[in-house]
């Protein structure tokens, strides 16, 4: 783990090590910006271990003052989604709760800074929503 510095912000940029599943081809996964900047804009979700942030290196950069440089990650893992905070300022909810940890499925709303996300997973092969977990 390395730190950054500038002025009073402590960033801590972690590496993922462990070995991921692939995700089957015939899930499409994405996250829609649903309240905040750019609202209806949509995010695919291509790789095991997807970064939401203000970074503008995180894979999915958001632009809103409230959200950590590196704020929470969404992890494909053993047939599942799960979305996990990653040590940020202002934290990130689901339902209005704050979380750690907690597994994703279809349609599911979070909150990370002033900015919502909806989560959406597909069936490509079937071309309809499909829900695991």
């Amino acid at each position: 783990m390395t730190e950054a510095r500038s002025g009073n912000d402590k960033t801590q940029v972690r590496k993922h090590t462990r070995p991921m599943k692939k995700i089957p081809k015939k899930y499409q996964a994405s996250v829609v910006i649903v309240k905040g900047h750019a609202e209806g804009m949509e995010y695919l979700i291509t790789k095991e271990y997807t970064v939401l942030g203000r970074d503008k290196e995180a894979d999915i950069a958001l632009n809103d003052p409230h959200v950590s440089r590196q704020h929470a990650a969404i992890e494909y893992r053993d047939g599942t989604y799960s979305l996990k905070d990653l040590e940020s300022t202002n934290g990130t909810r689901m339902s209005g709760t704050l979380i750690k940890q907690a597994n994703l499925r279809h349609e599911d709303k979070f909150s990370i800074g002033d900015t919502t996300l909806q989560f959406v997973l597909e069936d490509t092969g079937k071309s309809q929503t499909y829900e695991i977990g």
